[in-house]
C-alpha cells in the first residue's frame, strides 16, 4: 500500500510540473522555459538559471542576482551579464516574423 501511495504522489508531482516552452531570440539564441507561479527555470544548452517570481506592474517578472526574465504574452526578454537577449519569441508564435 505504501508503494502505491508513493507512486500516486510522484504522479501528481509530475502532472503539476509545467511543460517546457521553447523560445528563440533575434540573435538566434534559444532557450527553454519552465515557469510556475513562484519560479522560472530558464535553460540554455550550457547553463540553467533559477529565478524566483518578483512583483512587476509591467509584465510577469522573474529575477535573481544572476538574471532577469520578463514575459509578456509570446514575448520574452532575458537579461544576464553573459546573455543580454531582449528580443525573444515563443517558438511557434504567430507574432514572430
Amino acid at each position: 500500500m505504501a508503494f502505491l501511495s508513493s507512486v500516486a504522489v510522484l504522479a501528481l508531482a509530475a502532472a503539476a510540473a509545467p511543460l517546457p516552452i521553447a523560445y528563440e531570440c533575434l540573435d538566434g539564441s534559444r532557450f527553454t522555459l519552465r515557469a510556475s507561479p513562484s519560479e522560472a527555470v530558464v535553460r540554455f544548452p550550457d547553463r540553467e538559471y533559477r529565478l524566483p517570481r518578483r512583483p512587476s506592474s509591467l509584465a510577469i517578472k522573474y529575477e535573481s542576482k544572476a538574471a532577469t526574465l520578463f514575459l509578456d504574452g509570446e514575448f520574452a526578454a532575458f537579461i544576464a551579464n553573459d546573455r543580454p537577449l531582449p528580443g525573444c519569441y515563443r517558438l511557434g508564435s504567430s507574432k514572430r516574423e
